[in-house]
């Protein structure tokens, strides 16, 4: 009650519309129309006054038992509270999922062309058509050499590329293009002295094949994470 100083009776709140009705254990302490009462919002609780007598009503949810019964008049702590219900704070922003890894499935299938590029330098070498003097390197960067040192510098620069693309560096796909230019330019060289000897076109096979290769993984979006 009003003026107390004792702790007060725990009591049980059921606030229905206009009605509200306090519970003490299996006693009803009281019951009344909204409307037939004096009710006021504090700092903490409601002074009520029913029946010729005045208590203090302290909730553990102030802002529910008042939107709930029609209180107008709130207490700017009330009032808080009740604009805080209707508008909860959003929920905390959830942490960014991972990156996925880059995957370096391109660079691999890059590198295989580079492998294949170098198989054919070193089968031009190895032709038995070529006369001993052109398997030097020197003479495997020219034509009567058949370019074969050429072809497997290229597959060693492939292979090179292919792992600067596994890195992700932003520049490894200007070399890998840069490097098939370079070996389309030399194939298209040795391919006007092509004779149709049997290992002869076995190796300029490989090489064709690996210049397939590599183009399909830079134009067929092989490369896409290292944009």
């Amino acid at each position: 009650m009003r003026g107390d100083s004792g702790p007060g009776v725990p009591v049980e709140i059921h606030a229905e519309g206009s009605l509200l009705r306090l519970l003490s254990g299996t006693e009803a302490l009281g019951e009344w129309d909204v409307a037939t009462i004096g009710i006021q919002s504090l700092n903490k609780g409601f002074a009520v006054r029913a029946d010729g007598e005045e208590f203090i009503l302290r909730t553990d949810d102030d802002a529910g038992i008042a939107e709930e019964i029609g209180i107008t008049a709130a207490s700017p702590r009330l009032a808080r509270s009740m604009a805080a219900a209707h508008n909860p704070s959003p929920a905390p922003d959830s942490e960014p999922e991972p990156e996925p890894p880059k995957s370096s499935v391109g660079a691999i299938v890059f590198a295989l062309g580079g492998v294949l590029v170098l198989s054919g330098g070193f089968f031009l070498r190895e032709d038995p058509t070529l006369s001993v003097a052109n398997r030097t390197t020197s003479e495997g960067l020219q034509a009567g050499g058949r370019f074969w040192f050429a072809f497997v510098l290229g597959g060693l620069l492939m292979v090179g590329v292919a792992f600067v693309l596994a890195m992700g560096t932003r520049w490894a796909r200007a070399a890998a293009v840069l490097s098939l230019i370079a070996i389309v330019v030399v194939f298209g060289f040795a391919a006007q002295s092509a004779t149709p000897e049997a290992d002869f076109l076995l190796a300029y096979g490989f090489i064709a094949g690996g210049i397939v290769v590599g183009l399909g993984v830079l134009f067929g979006g092989g490369l896409g994470d290292n944009d």
